[in-house]
């Protein structure tokens, strides 16, 4: 198993999921919060690129500082036990870092994108 609890499966549409798995509700069930996608593509060099991109926005609900659990059958998707590289690891635990800034007027600023504006 991964360190904190952070497990991969395939999903049934066969994504790679990486998240963090919490109690499940039931035997038969993953329970799973901050889950991403990761994306695996060659570049024209004819190296792998390798992108993690969250499962659903946050920016997008009500309360931006609570992560949804997500609830899969496990009869629906393939759970592995292997070991995640040390720096793919790294990559999804700062993606849920806090990246929320206050503006000059007092509002909270939220980041979408790794940009440097």
């Amino acid at each position: 198993m991964n360190p904190d609890n952070i497990v991969v499966f395939l999903d049934a549409i066969q994504r790679t999921i990486i998240a963090t798995r919490v109690d499940t509700p039931a035997s038969n069930k993953l329970a799973v919060t901050k889950p991403v996608v990761l994306n695996v593509q060659p570049t024209q060099d004819k190296k792998l690129q390798v992108q993690l991109y969250p499962l659903f926005f946050r920016e997008f609900t009500s309360n931006r500082d609570e992560f949804a659990t997500w609830i899969y059958d496990e009869s629906n998707v393939v759970i592995s036990n292997i070991a995640l590289e040390a720096n793919l690891i790294a990559q999804y635990k700062q993606m849920f870092q806090t990246s929320a800034q206050v503006a000059d007027d007092g509002k909270k600023v939220i980041k979408l994108f790794d940009d440097q504006n």
